[in-house]
């Protein structure tokens, strides 16, 4: 295994870092006029959720039409983000904008889920809404799981792990969203750092948050023991990298181009492995991370 580039004191921080962010307890918040909607959003997030395990973190609120609108009492610090159900005919209305002022005002995200496809495409920036966080309910009155897991795990941010791991409904889209924005974070990284390897301590200590996110979500006791399995994965990619790093004297074109391609593809292969192993669909070590050095070497320009 390659010398690591970070120490195992460093690895065991992460790990602490990691397990008290995803402890931090955090709920989601559905509100609207329309019980059955309410009904609706909150059997999408609960799906696959064993013995009614993540119902606490989804807490339902009729708002009375007599009430004139505006969202309930919010904690921002325990409110990962709001769930606004809403007829589309009413989305200009005085009621949907003063829930939206409010929940802006709290500065709590926001995610606004229309009774049937508005036809256009919809955003309200005063309350941080951009299309990817609006949802439509299909036809049969149903929420579509993947659609709501995308706009609810974007608007909770860091606090999506600690929800992915009660409510196995947002936990693909978690981690599908960790490993794209760590692979993302690694390719700048390898295209900025121009000394050969010093561009290392920074990648595997995102790697290793990556990973211990990855986990965390399925639901996972983030502890000591995860540091030492983390050592074998992160090691492993070091040696895919390593492989990869050796096409670059090959390679045709920018060095920083083909450094950055080669950054987000390992981070993104070495994701999707672990994603794979504590799903239980894979065992990952450091041999099974090195097979994937093939898709590293289809970077070689």
């Amino acid at each position: 295994m390659p010398r690591m580039p970070i120490s195992p004191k460093k690895m065991v921080s992460t790990v602490g870092e990691v397990r008290a962010a995803a402890e931090v307890p955090a709920r989601i918040k559905v509100v609207g006029q329309d019980r059955v909607a309410l009904d609706s959003i909150r059997d999408a997030l609960l799906a696959g959720s064993p013995n009614g395990d993540g119902e606490a973190l989804v807490e339902l609120e009729v708002i009375e039409p007599s009430s004139g609108g505006g969202l309930p009492r919010l904690d921002r610090e325990s409110t990962a983000a709001v769930i606004l159900a809403a007829p589309s005919r009413e989305i200009a209305s005085p009621a949907v904008e003063r829930m939206l002022e409010d929940a802006g005002r709290a500065e709590i995200p926001v995610v606004l889920v229309l009774s049937e496809a508005p036809g256009v495409e919809l955003s309200f920036p005063s309350a941080g809404v951009g299309p990817r966080r609006v949802v439509s309910i299909a036809p049969d009155g149903s929420t579509p799981a993947d659609v709501l897991a995308e706009a609810v795990v974007d608007a909770a941010g860091e606090a999506a792990v600690g929800l992915a791991a009660r409510l196995p409904a947002l936990r693909e889209e978690t981690c599908r969203q960790v490993i794209r924005r760590t692979a993302r974070q690694n390719a700048v990284v390898g295209a900025l750092f121009i000394i050969p390897g010093a561009d290392m301590p920074v990648m595997t200590l995102n790697e290793a948050r990556m990973v211990l996110r990855i986990a965390a979500a399925h639901g996972e006791q983030v502890g000591v023991d995860r540091a030492v399995e983390l050592l074998g994965v992160v090691g492993g990619g070091l040696g895919l990298r390593a492989i990869a790093r050796q096409a670059l004297s090959f390679a045709v074109g920018p060095g920083w181009a083909i450094k950055s391609g080669i950054a987000y593809g390992g981070t993104r292969a070495m994701g999707e492995a672990a994603n794979a192993y504590f799903a239980g669909e894979a065992r990952v070590t450091p041999s099974r991370l090195a097979s994937l050095a093939q898709r590293l070497k289809n970077l070689r320009g």
